[in-house]
């Protein structure tokens, strides 16, 4: 039986001594972390973890974060959030599966596999499948006609690229948890980054405005001026602030969604 991920799913190198820029390079290892900085699941692990009785009358949403609970764990830590990582992927669930299989992986299929489907039967039941695409061929085309549309096909229904490597469309997904939207996981390493540098310059008590962390985290900017206004410092800087401020909010965003089971 195989079982296959819609997203990149993070490599290792090792597990004692994961590759940095391996791991980032999977929107799953961002999905943990942005759950290890949602404050209220900290303090729902913490609760866990002592034993701490909750409110038997529990909203909608405080539902919602206990069931992730019961698939994500206690997601805490200390050292390298790298390490521990992939102590949380690797680590072994009620299954028998690793975790990180357990919560992203498609559902195991028999017999995958692409050939011609002659039976009718099978036909049908592969009609509206997520994992499987029936397509009719007219044998009566020329080659080149079929290559092309197929290309188009599969263009849409199946691979997308995302920093070099190949990506499905998650919303086909089935696993127990996908993507709500495709993710580039550079991107996703420089909302979390600036995200970071604003929380520890908070710790020392000396807050950076956006264009100085911009300026921490060497973000790229490319300016775009409008066509009727002049560049100048001030534009550059507003228009930076405009930038770090999206990535903030963003990052905010992903960080209350991960303690729902949903990201980015």
């Amino acid at each position: 039986m195989s079982r296959f991920f819609i997203s990149p799913h993070p490599t290792f190198g090792s597990y004692a001594k994961p590759k940095e820029y391996l791991v980032e390079q999977s929107p799953y290892f961002w999905w943990w972390y942005a759950l290890t900085l949602n404050e209220q699941y900290s303090r729902l692990c913490e609760q866990k973890t002592e034993q701490i009785l909750l409110a038997e009358s529990q909203t909608e949403s405080e539902q919602k974060m206990l069931k992730v609970y019961e698939d994500f764990g206690d997601v805490r830590y200390e050292g390298s959030p790298y390490v521990a990582f992939a102590q949380w992927w690797s680590r072994k669930v009620a299954s028998g599966e690793k975790r990180g299989e357990y919560l992203f992986a498609e559902p195991a299929i028999q017999g995958m596999s692409v050939r011609v489907v002659k039976a009718k039967e099978a036909a049908e039941a592969l009609v509206g499948s997520a994992e499987t695409l029936l397509v009719s061929i007219p044998l009566s085309l020329q080659r080149q006609h079929i290559d092309k549309a197929l290309n188009k096909i599969l263009k849409k229904h199946l691979v997308s690229k995302a920093m070099g490597r190949e990506v499905r469309n998650p919303k086909h997904s089935q696993s127990l948890y996908s993507l709500s939207k495709p993710a580039v996981p550079a991107v996703l390493k420089k909302t979390f980054e600036l995200m970071d540098a604003k929380h520890a310059a908070e710790l020392r008590g000396v807050p950076l405005g956006n264009v100085e962390l911009a300026e921490v985290v060497r973000l790229a900017y490319s300016e775009r001026a409008k066509s009727d206004e002049i560049s100048t410092e001030a534009n550059r800087r507003r228009n930076i602030s405009i930038t770090v401020s999206r990535y903030i909010s963003n990052a905010k965003s992903m960080i209350e969604n991960a303690g729902y089971g949903l990201f980015p």
